[in-house]
């Protein structure tokens, strides 16, 4: 920020109160103006469950890239970084319990953001970090700048305490077939030994044209499944991630959180596809992940 713009910005207010305010999540990931993917699906689905949020844009977009036009750009790394290090100065990275991050528009917003998330890991500090590693999917294939997946295999990946890749994402990051539930089982495996504790790999192929999520750690497994729905729209990854940080920071373990999660993005895409939006209605998600019984049940492998 030039000095010009923080003479003109920078005020007091005579009876702001002392004490920080919480925050219970940093979430770093895209933010559009119309629509729901990155941070404009996930936020909204955190504060409706009550998760004190703050929200760190990579990118500031007019919508998703799946329209005739695209405005906005992808934030510059200095921006990005600059974004965070106000965290810091705000004592946010110290009160947060957990950080999540998504879609990053750059190799060099990654990268700033890996070299951040170091600093506070060698200074032995920093939140519980939930890595949605986007990279693609099976019908689309690769929609990131190929060196983030470098960033992501050999940076964030040895920091993350939980990665939440699909079937295409898995099989990128460990090189393996990962498409089919025993091959993705096996993949995510093998994900482990990179750092993480938990691999929570969704829309994985399953019998009968089910979809699979497996939620895979170091001393067990779980299998969850759900019919697959004819409707193809942004921000599922993003709301189901939103909802496994919710019920992680509630205390709840891994594999509720999942089958909560789960239930939460299906009961979101039923929603649109009822109502034939173009968009995802994640306002539809808390409700259903909070049903008491869940709607799809963790079965161990």
């Amino acid at each position: 920020m030039s000095d010009a713009l923080e003479s003109h910005l920078v005020h007091e207010r005579g009876n702001r109160p002392p004490l920080p305010a919480p925050v219970d999540l940093v979430s770093v990931q895209s933010q559009l103006a119309y629509g729901h993917a990155g941070n404009s699906a996930a936020i909204p689905v955190l504060r409706m469950l009550g998760v004190r949020v703050a929200g760190v844009p990579t990118t500031l977009l007019s919508d998703t890239p799946f329209y005739a036009t695209l405005r906005g750009k992808v934030l510059p790394a200095e921006w990005l970084a600059d974004l965070l290090r106000g965290l810091d100065e705000r004592g946010v990275s110290r009160r947060a319990s957990m950080l999540l991050s998504g879609y990053f528009g750059s190799v060099a917003n990654g990268e700033a953001f890996a070299g951040w998330l170091e600093a506070h890991r060698n200074a032995g500090a920093g939140p519980r970090y939930v890595l949605d590693p986007v990279i693609g999917d099976t019908h689309t294939g690769a929609y990131v700048e190929p060196g983030l997946e470098t960033v992501f295999a050999e940076r964030l990946l040895p920091l993350a305490w939980m990665v939440t890749p699909n079937a295409f994402e898995l099989g990128r990051l460990t090189g393996r077939a990962a498409l089919q539930e025993a091959d993705a089982l096996v993949a995510a495996r093998a994900l482990l030994e990179r750092g993480p504790e938990w691999v929570l790999a969704h829309s994985v192929a399953g019998e009968g044209g089910d979809l699979v999520t497996l939620l895979v750690g170091r001393d067990a497994a779980w299998r969850i499944r759900s019919p697959r729905l004819d409707v193809d729209v942004a921000g599922t990854g993003d709301v189901l991630a939103a909802l496994l940080a919710t019920f992680l920071l509630r205390g709840e373990p891994p594999q509720r959180a999942a089958e909560r999660a789960l239930a939460g993005v299906h009961a979101a895409l039923e929603s649109t596809l009822a109502n034939g939006w173009e968009e995802l209605d994640v306002l539809a998600a808390p409700a259903a992940a909070l049903a008491e019984v869940p709607r799809f049940q963790a079965v161990p492998v």
